[in-house]
């Protein structure tokens, strides 16, 4: 019994192997064919495009270009919905209501909490310098750098609950980084605002305080924008004293995205057509982009990390201690 079993082993196993490679062959052969069909062969009649108005009574005239120009990069007629809040925006593309909305950062983390359906394609930029920006740690200058450990048992000045890069942000990341801030630092301030920590840091209030900044351009002004420019540009007393002792992972300014049952060739499409969007249509480019002029870079998913780290039950505690 012994050698008709080993014999009917040895029987079956190369059988197993070839019929492996015929499957494996085939699959070489099937699996393009499947991928273009999924690409070509599902496309939706329309696409539905969602902005974001506030009380804009003149937006559906404002976004008309970028609705023109959307519908001849994805070559399908674009319907526009109005909503009113980023808040409806989240609502609207998790729920499958609209295909396309631009969302901010936490939007995007929030949507992709809700349902798991959302892809971002691009993000836009303020200027010609990479479309990023950082929550950063800032602390009184000494004779010697900073450091995170230094500033144990110190205070810390942060903002409101609710705060993207004043405390959410932030507090998540330190976290990933191994520093609880609650733990680590002495007492959390709340501030009126980012400047307003500035001010406590150098006036003695508190010993570091949470703001934000692109960390492009020059660091003698501030960088190009964030809570240290501002604080230069009003011409705040003592700036050259302060210094960046922690930064977060870089974040995109903006999420413009699709929902991810849309075909990838669509996804495709529309982001290649986007990123020549400020040359090819720069006023179609500013009829969604307003405040952000220096054009569309690629992103993905993981870009926003960052923020998607506040929405992980790992920091929820941290985030909201009383659970509310």
């Amino acid at each position: 019994m012994q050698v008709v079993s080993e014999g009917y082993v040895g029987f079956v196993t190369p059988l197993k192997n070839c019929v492996r490679m015929i499957l494996l062959a085939f699959a070489l052969v099937w699996l393009p064919m499947t991928a273009d069909a999924r690409d070509g062969g599902d496309m939706p009649e329309r696409l539905r495009l969602g902005v974001i108005v506030a009380a804009d009574e003149g937006a559906r005239e404002r976004v008309e270009p970028f609705r023109l120009a959307l519908e001849e990069i994805a070559d399908l007629p674009v319907d526009l919905f109005l909503l009113k809040t980023m808040g409806e925006a989240v609502e609207a593309i998790a729920s499958g209501r609209i295909d396309y909305v631009r969302l901010s950062p936490s939007a995007y983390a929030a949507a992709h909490e809700l349902c798991a359906c959302v892809e971002p394609l691009v993000t836009a930029g303020p200027d010609d310098f990479p479309a990023r920006f950082y929550a950063i740690l800032v602390a009184r200058r000494g004779p010697e750098k900073s450091s995170l450990a230094d500033l144990a048992g110190t205070r810390l000045a942060v903002g409101a609950r609710q705060a993207v890069t004043g405390y959410r942000v932030p507090l998540a990341n330190l976290a990933a980084d191994g520093i609880n801030a609650r733990t680590h630092f002495s007492t959390l301030v709340e501030v009126r605002d980012p400047l307003e920590g500035l001010r406590a840091v150098l006036d003695g209030r508190v010993q570091s305080s949470l703001a934000w900044s692109t960390l492009a351009g020059e660091a003698k002004t501030g960088y190009t924008a964030g809570t240290l420019n501002d604080y230069y540009v009003a011409g705040g007393p003592g700036f050259k004293d302060l210094e960046i002792v922690w930064r977060s992972p870089p974040i995109p300014y903006s999420a413009h995205s699709l929902r991810t049952d849309l075909p990838d060739a669509l996804k495709r499409r529309v982001r290649a057509g986007l990123m020549d969007l400020r040359r090819e249509a720069p006023d179609a480019y500013l009829a969604i982009e307003p405040d952000l002029p220096g054009g569309f870079e690629p992103v993905v998913h993981g870009d926003y990390r960052p923020v998607l780290r506040t929405y992980e039950d790992d920091f929820a505690a941290l985030l909201d201690p009383s659970g509310g």
